[in-house]
């Protein structure tokens, strides 16, 4: 197997911003994917459920973990986000999410699309459901969604006039 070094990187422009616009949810199970050279281009006919975000309420990073002791490498990703409001239906669909192995596709607000948990699926790890104290105070949810897998989190290339319109085979749902 080689490990050699393939490129470097300059320094890059400054015309990107952070943040996370929506987010999909799609069990593990309904997920066969394929790739065209490394970026996802097609699902076996599978739904994502499509979940907007309060612009500043998400947050998607990974991190590499490498022990030189073993010679192992994974690499962890790590989705935050806020859902505005408590409501019964919301309620019920989190216990269905706690329950599930997933594949959370994310879309920042640089237009980038990104899996999460293709092989080994993403696990909702924490949640709180709060009403706030005082009248400006947060009523909804913050959810923690994390995934460890073998590679980086994966791109899902530009979609052409609706976020995931390139990815043949995946129903977004609700549509955009």
């Amino acid at each position: 197997m080689s490990c050699d070094l393939t490129a470097g990187r300059l320094l890059d422009c400054k015309d990107s911003v952070g943040g996370i616009r929506s987010i999909l949810l799609m069990p593990l199970t309904d997920y066969v994917p394929s790739y065209t050279a490394t970026v996802l281009s097609s699902v076996t006919a599978a739904t994502g459920y499509r979940y907007d975000l309060p612009k500043a309420t998400g947050l998607f990073s990974e991190s590499i973990t490498i022990s030189t002791e073993n010679g192992t490498c994974f690499y962890e990703d790590t989705l935050t986000i806020k859902l505005h409001r408590l409501d019964n239906a919301m309620r019920n669909e989190l216990v269905n999410i706690a329950q599930t192995r997933m594949v959370c596709f994310v879309l920042d607000n640089n237009n980038n699309q990104w899996a999460m948990g293709e092989v080994l699926g993403a696990e909702l790890t924490a949640g709180t459901a709060a009403t706030g104290t005082a009248l400006g105070d947060g009523y909804g949810y913050d959810l923690t969604i994390m995934s460890q897998e073998r590679e980086p989190m994966r791109n899902c290339g530009a979609y052409t006039t609706t976020p995931w319109d390139n990815i043949t085979g995946l129903t977004v749902s609700p549509a955009y």
